[in-house]
């Protein structure tokens, strides 16, 4: 288990993305959803915001969706003030953790194939301050739009929704996955250490999947041609295995990482 000790602003989160050797194309990344009304209305019926991230600049090329319902904060408030305005209002017990999981998700990524890179994805949660003084809690599920020769990644894909009501304080998680291998990271955020937790079996995420649909032990067990005690042991090293306190936290945490 590792700690985390270093504080996060904005020329760190520079530094961790390798800003300084991006070559920025705006205009692509404009274009790429410019104008799609549909889209727009399919995110606020869905309670999302969805954000194209220039990582030259640090600058949203732009958001659509109900970003007012999900941050709190206005579109504009956004696009004016960048990745600069949100890290300003993630609580400082939260910073650390979030540098410390970009960190990981730059590595990641530089390490993958282009093949790989297409099925990249990154997960993670944090806290925001509301204009009001609230906490609210962040998912954010991340994508590779655009990667240069080197690796690095010139466009970010993000996709965000409040999950406040979902998930208990203290800690933050980060999901990473090229479409075959996954990596789950939990922070805890009063201690500042980081320890990546272990993958849920194939049979568990089945067993998980059917709990999510209230599904019984017993019930359960029938479907799969298993008995009761093999399914509800299967239940325990789920919520061993993740650190969850009961089988609702459990299935909350695997719906927003979408594992289920």
């Amino acid at each position: 288990m590792a700690a985390i000790s270093s504080s996060f602003d904005v020329s760190s989160f520079k530094d961790i993305w390798r800003s300084d050797l991006l070559t920025s194309q705006v205009v692509e990344s404009k274009d790429l959803f410019h104008g799609n009304t549909l889209l727009n209305e399919v995110l606020i019926l869905g309670g999302t915001a969805m954000a194209i991230v220039d990582l030259k600049t640090k600058l949203y090329t732009c958001i659509y969706g109900d970003v007012d319902k999900v941050f709190g904060w206005s579109q504009q408030h956004l696009l004016d003030g960048g990745v600069a305005f949100l890290l300003e209002r993630i609580p400082p017990g939260d910073i650390q953790a979030i540098e410390d999981m970009h960190g990981r998700i730059i590595q990641h990524i530089k390490d993958l194939s282009d093949a790989e890179s297409k099925q990249y994805r990154a997960i993670l949660d944090y806290r925001i301050i509301r204009p009001d003084g609230s906490l609210g809690r962040i998912i954010q599920d991340t994508l590779c739009l655009k990667r240069d020769d080197q690796g690095n990644i010139l466009f970010l894909l993000a996709l965000a929704s409040d999950i406040s009501h979902l998930k208990r304080d203290g800690r933050q998680h980060l999901r990473l996955s090229n479409g075959k291998e996954d990596l789950i990271y939990e922070v805890d955020n009063e201690t500042g250490t980081v320890r990546q937790l272990e993958v849920l079996s194939s049979r568990e995420l089945e067993i998980a999947r059917l709990m999510g649909k209230k599904m019984t032990s017993e019930e359960i067990a029938g479907k799969l041609f298993l008995s009761p005690h093999t399914v509800n042991t299967h239940r325990h090293n789920m919520l061993k295995k993740l650190d969850m306190v009961d089988t609702l936290e459990l299935i909350n945490f695997l719906s927003v990482y979408r594992f289920i």
